[in-house]
């Protein structure tokens, strides 16, 4: 957590948001939206990261290398965001976000960097597989960063089912979050497409949400 004690908040932008036009707008009024908080961007691999998998399949190559590719994916899709939203900048550690926050900018997190130097160092480790895809890896920065708070933005409202085997049986999170539920810092559910998007308390033990 930075110095004087502003808890960070991870903003986990699901793929998917990057083909619609009105994502950089509204993704820019729900940061405002917390001016107490240090929102930290994670970009989620959408359409690059299909690709990787759609050659994984055909190719069957190892999954370390298709990991790598995928975190790639990630790395071109955070790149892509810095475009649309002048306020952001590209981060790659701890002292390079702090830097951001000081001058007011939204800092996007250079997972394949990041990861790089981090996951080395922590006892907590990621799975190599399509089972932990990019909101893994969001819950894993979380959890080792540490942070106070994380939101999933997505494309779709939170199932009236609510429990994480049932969200990840519908596709909305990848399998190995869910194991990690009890774990993960007070987390949100944003539907970024709704005519008002509002975040949503995900609730671990899978009771109905609150706002």
């Amino acid at each position: 957590m930075p110095p004087d004690a502003t808890p960070v908040h991870i903003v986990k932008l699901g793929g998917s948001l990057l083909n619609w036009p009105k994502m950089p707008s509204r993704l820019a009024e729900l940061l405002t939206a917390s001016p107490r908080q240090r929102p930290l961007l994670i970009v989620g691999g959408g359409s690059a990261a299909n690709i990787v998998r759609e050659w994984h399949q055909a190719h069957a190559f190892d999954d370390d290398t298709a990991h790598a590719l995928a975190i790639d994916a990630m790395t071109l899709n955070s790149r892509f965001l810095a475009t649309l939203l002048p306020r952001t900048e590209i981060v790659t550690d701890h002292g390079q976000a702090v830097e951001a926050w000081a001058t007011g900018r939204w800092p996007i997190l250079d997972c394949g960097t990041f990861l790089a130097a981090q996951e080395p160092l922590q006892a907590l480790k990621l799975p190599h597989s399509w089972q932990a895809t990019s909101d893994t890896i969001a819950g894993w920065i979380a959890r080792t960063w540490p942070a106070s708070s994380l939101t999933l933005v997505k494309s779709v409202d939170l199932p009236t089912d609510n429990s994480p085997a049932a969200v990840s049986a519908a596709g909305l999170v990848d399998e190995h979050l869910t194991t990690w539920i009890d774990q993960l810092p007070a987390t949100d559910w944003v539907n970024l497409r709704s005519a008002t998007p509002q975040p949503v308390h995900w609730q671990p033990q899978g009771n109905q949400p609150v706002p």
